[in-house]
């Protein structure tokens, strides 16, 4: 089953879980596993669950999700003590790692189930196990070999008054963020070629971009250079 999600990190003020690290790599022929931690601060037990989902599409902001079985985790559902904190074992299950980088979901959620015993209740010790609503916090895991690289070309330019529209493919064999920390935007007026600034960038959304995939950015904030100005882009590394 695929699935669109918001690629925004979901989280709540009332979120008691945490995930922890946010990010893995799993690009070593000597391991197959990875440990993620999810914490519960606060001073009441909570019931939770933990998922892994594939990512095939990071398209306009959204992520194109399916379930797999290249990757198991153990356990998946449990309830956390106050204050307890409990290890994931996350296994990647391939032969061998993948040529291709491949990114996967994982998502840490938080049952609203009260697991505390209510004395008060007239089923005195008993569990209340009603369900009323979910949080949840994600993550990411790589999995790819060591001398994966990404390789980005901006394909296509589309301009309209002070925007210009990008779209980035990436053919290479690891996933990344084009982000103006890691790469200059070299714009060309046919005679001359120009680096953004950071000014010019300030507005822009920098999300990523999938090995063998492409993602569409927009510029809103270009003012170094008159749009209408521009002939072509490309990107350079730093």
């Amino acid at each position: 089953m695929k699935v669109l999600f918001s690629l925004f990190m979901m989280s709540n003020l009332l979120f008691a879980v945490s995930l922890s690290p946010l990010i893995q790599t799993l690009d070593s022929k000597r391991t197959r596993n990875v440990i993620f931690k999810i914490t519960n601060p606060s001073k009441e037990p909570v019931a939770s669950t933990f998922s892994i989902l594939k990512v095939l599409s990071t398209v306009k902001n959204k992520e194109e999700r399916e379930e797999t079985k290249m990757v198991e985790a153990y356990p998946t559902k449990f309830v956390l003590d106050a204050g307890e904190t409990k290890s994931i074992r996350v296994r990647y299950m391939g032969q061998k790692l993948p040529e291709t980088e491949e990114v996967y979901r994982v998502i840490a959620k938080e049952l609203d189930i009260d697991v505390s015993d209510n004395e008060n209740n007239e089923n005195k010790g008993k569990i209340n196990a009603q369900i009323k609503m979910r949080f949840s916090y994600e993550g990411l895991l790589f999995v790819k070999e060591e001398n994966s690289k990404p390789k980005l070309k901006i394909n296509s330019i589309n301009k309209s008054m002070n925007e210009v529209t990008l779209i980035i493919s990436n053919s290479g064999t690891a996933s990344v963020v084009p982000n103006p920390k890691d790469y200059h935007f070299l714009i060309s007026t046919g005679k001359n070629e120009y680096k953004l600034t950071l000014e010019d960038l300030k507005e822009a959304e920098f999300r990523r971009v999938l090995a063998g995939k492409t993602n569409t950015f927009h510029l809103k904030n270009i003012t170094s250079v008159p749009v209408d100005k521009i002939v072509s882009m490309r990107l350079e590394k730093k």
